[in-house]
């Protein structure tokens, strides 16, 4: 999920052009952006912080997106609006 939002962040590609590679390229049901908004940015944000806290591995830093996201109560489908709206 971190890798994807990374690419996302760089600017190479939109989270629906990453969600439709992922389930066309590799069949997966979901993108990982349709799936971080189903559980939520809020969860994942301490799900990365945890791990980042318990291994102290650098590639569990939350990315800045995500803490915009949740400061900004985007937390996906649960409040309407994530990476994705809902209605």
């Amino acid at each position: 999920l971190v890798e994807a939002i990374r690419v996302y962040e760089l600017g190479i590609a939109t989270p629906q052009d990453i969600d439709t590679a992922m389930k066309l390229g590799y069949n997966f049901p979901m993108g990982p952006f349709e799936l971080m908004d189903l559980t939520g940015i809020d969860v994942l944000l301490n799900v990365l912080e945890a791990l980042y806290k318990e291994t102290g591995d650098p590639k569990f830093i939350p990315p800045v997106t995500i803490k915009q996201m949740v400061r900004a109560g985007l937390l996906g489908r649960k409040t309407g609006k994530g990476f994705y709206e809902y209605k």
